[in-house]
């Protein structure tokens, strides 16, 4: 297959590359997916508001031996927002805003995005927590996730060290 047949979805008939649906989406970044998405102004003055991303239209890549359909689009789950409308994060002491990132979540399953990357280092270690919240009101079958073991200091590198911590990312993500 080529190139272009990967980054073109046959959904309902119609392609659409994934160049247009990112530049739907607001210049490829899904962490800004929420309800309204408008462009930012230039110094030429305010820009008109972005398309809203089609639904149905996202692309996938298939296993070819279970069947599953994964986005080719990610939603990384690094930065989430905070109660205080800044992101969440070093230079930000105000809380997640979880309701935000509910929003967030279901509105990229909405539009075709199905996998989710995270961290436990990510959002000073609430990430995996928050996105465990968001996606714990979907069905385990709607989505894909993936997590690290940020195991950087030298006394979480056993075996038994990382054990526990896959242990303690499925149980923050609330998956088996």
């Amino acid at each position: 297959m080529n190139d272009q047949h990967h980054n073109d979805s046959q959904q309902g008939g119609k392609k659409l590359s994934r160049r247009t649906f990112l530049k739907a989406l607001g210049l490829g970044t899904a962490t800004a997916a929420a309800p309204a998405i408008v462009s930012c102004a230039s110094a030429d003055g305010p820009k008109a508001p972005a398309q809203e991303p089609p639904v149905g239209k996202m692309t996938y890549r298939v296993n070819p031996k279970t069947k599953e359909k994964v986005s080719i689009l990610g939603y990384g789950m690094m930065r989430l927002p905070a109660t205080n409308g800044k992101p969440f994060g070093r230079d930000n002491d105000a809380v997640i805003d979880q309701e935000m990132v509910n929003k967030q979540v279901d509105y990229a399953i909405e539009h075709g995005v199905n996998y989710f990357d995270t961290s436990p280092a990510y959002s000073r270690g609430l990430s995996e927590r928050a996105t465990g919240i968001a996606l714990s009101r979907h069905k385990r079958e709607e989505f894909f996730i993936a997590t690290k073991l940020s195991n950087f200091d030298p006394a979480t590198q056993t075996r038994a060290a990382s054990i526990e911590m896959f242990q303690n990312s499925l149980k923050e993500l609330q998956v088996d």
